[in-house]
C-alpha cells in the first residue's frame, strides 16, 4: 500500500493541513489517512524548469489509493491553463505513487476544478475536456464543483 508517511518526511516542504487557495477551499471532513501537498511547491523542488501545477495533490489510502488532483479558482477560470495543471499534477501524483508503494494496487484519479461562481461557457468547455493519465486510454472526467463542497461529496457519484 502507499506508504504516506514516508510522502510526508520526502515531501515535508510541500506538505499542507487542508486545500484551500484565496477564499476557495476544499473541504477534506471524513476523509481517513490522507495527504495533501500543495502542486508547485512540489515542482520547484524537483525541477529546474517548473511546470504548471494544480494547487493541492491528495492522496488517500482507503481500499484503494485515491490521488485527488486539486485546482481552486476565487474567480475565472482559463480552461486551456487549468488542463495542462490537472496533466502535469496528474504526472508527478502517479510517479510518487509508484515510488512509495510496494506493489500494483489499484489507483483511483479523481480530478477536481472548485471555483466561486462558473460562467456557462466555461463550465461546458471544461466539463468536455478528459484528462489522460499514463496507462489510461479513455482519460478521466474533470468534476466541476462550487468552492466549498467536501472532496467525499465531489468525488461520490464518480467513485468506483
Amino acid at each position: 500500500m502507499l506508504d504516506l508517511e514516508l510522502i510526508k518526511r520526502d515531501f515535508a516542504h510541500a506538505l499542507r493541513p487542508s486545500c484551500s487557495e484565496k477564499g476557495c477551499t476544499l473541504s477534506l471532513q471524513g476523509l481517513g489517512d490522507r495527504v495533501v501537498l500543495k502542486g508547485e511547491e512540489i515542482s520547484q523542488a524537483r525541477q529546474a524548469h517548473k511546470p504548471p501545477m494544480c494547487d493541492c495533490i491528495i492522496f488517500v489510502v482507503d481500499s484503494s489509493i485515491i490521488i485527488g488532483i486539486v485546482e481552486l479558482k476565487s474567480k475565472t477560470v482559463d480552461v486551456s491553463q487549468v488542463e495542462k495543471k490537472l496533466v502535469n499534477s496528474s504526472r508527478i501524483a502517479l510517479n510518487i505513487v509508484e515510488k512509495y508503494t510496494d506493489n500494483r494496487a489499484e489507483i483511483e484519479f479523481y480530478h477536481l476544478v472548485l471555483c466561486k461562481r462558473w460562467r456557462h461557457a466555461e463550465h461546458r468547455e471544461i466539463k468536455g475536456k478528459r484528462i489522460r493519465v499514463r496507462g489510461k486510454k479513455k482519460g478521466y472526467s474533470i468534476i466541476t464543483k462550487r468552492c466549498g463542497i467536501s472532496f467525499s461529496e465531489a468525488i461520490s457519484e464518480f467513485k468506483k
